[in-house]
């Protein structure tokens, strides 16, 4: 790593539901690993656009590298976020996530026809714009489906139906909400069970299990909700590469995801999802692997290489 001094705008979660403390360990590990970090909040910011783009805290101009910020947030904070994340990235600064990938990893829908267009395997879904093509679609899925939101974390806006009266019922609260939801195929031997693999830049450094049987989403809502780690399981490789090939499908570059993985004994290794923003804790507890580290360092490279391929161009 390099000795030049590097300095990460960090913003604090304005909605820290699930992550009350992550914001303190990533903060932590940059110090650590000898990062300047300047902790911020969202009011805090703000960016002014002309023949250059400026960026003020507090109303006086701040000279960064890099600006991260670890976590979901609220519909109006996420926009603003976004906002001041693609001005950062159109000065040619370091972001988590190249915009278009953000905005993709945000959205199940075009996760998922991200992963068709590059042949990973996936649960079948269907997409309908009216209750009508909904209804139409209805007869290809089983009475048993699952119904969720395309925006959404740790499982909001998922739904178990049991028969299609249930699934148009859910499709149309959403409809109701002005949100857009899709129906999938229900993978009945994995009820309660997810496998979870941590990717950082484009390789796979563990995985664990999400175990519940309580709830079928297995998303840690229950009290009998745990996990535990697959490092020495003998398909780790295998859901590793799954992983990465999910992640290589939205973006090679991918700083950081979290990919859930379904495996079934019927329908085989399918993916479900990744998430941009996944909580490392529980997987670093599960494996005793430096994970904020690797995570650290990866970022910490993302800048060093911008900063070098910046100076060669000027």
């Amino acid at each position: 790593m390099s000795d030049e001094q590097l300095t990460i705008l960090f913003m604090i979660n304005p909605d820290p539901i699930f992550y009350g403390m992550m914001d303190q360990l990533i903060i932590e590990t940059f110090q650590r690993l000898k990062v300047n970090v300047i902790v911020t909040e969202l009011e805090e910011l703000s960016v002014i656009v002309g023949n250059e783009i400026t960026f003020y805290r507090k109303g006086e101009p701040i000279h960064f590298d890099a600006f991260l910020a670890y976590g979901y947030m609220a519909p109006k904070h996420y926009q603003d976020y976004m906002y001041f994340n693609f001005a950062v990235h159109s000065a040619g600064k370091i972001t988590l996530h190249h915009p278009s990938t953000e905005s993709i990893l945000q959205n199940k829908l075009l996760q998922y026809l991200k992963f068709s267009e590059n042949q990973v395997p996936i649960p079948r879904c269907g997409a309908s714009f009216s209750l009508n093509t909904f209804k139409q679609n209805l007869r290809r899925f089983n009475d048993k489906a699952i119904i969720k939101e395309v925006e959404g974390y740790e499982g909001t806006g998922v739904k178990l139906s049991v028969n299609h009266n249930q699934s148009t019922e859910l499709f149309c609260k959403s409809m109701w909400n002005g949100e857009q939801a899709i129906i999938q195929d229900f993978v009945d031997d994995t009820v309660g069970r997810s496998i979870r693999v941590l990717v950082i830049g484009g390789k796979a450094v563990s995985v664990t299990e999400f175990q519940d049987n309580v709830d079928f989403k297995s998303n840690g809502y229950s009290d009998d909700f745990r996990i535990e780690s697959k490092m020495d399981s003998d398909k780790k490789q295998e859901y590793f590469k799954f992983a990465e090939r999910a992640c290589a499908a939205i973006d090679p570059h991918l700083t950081i995801g979290g990919v859930d993985i379904l495996d079934s004994r019927k329908n085989g290794i399918v993916v479900l999802e990744i998430n941009s923003w996944p909580e490392m804790t529980f997987s670093q507890e599960a494996t005793g692997l430096p994970l904020f580290d690797q995570f650290g360092q990866e970022f910490i490279e993302k800048i060093i290489s911008n900063n070098r391929e910046r100076t060669n161009s000027t």
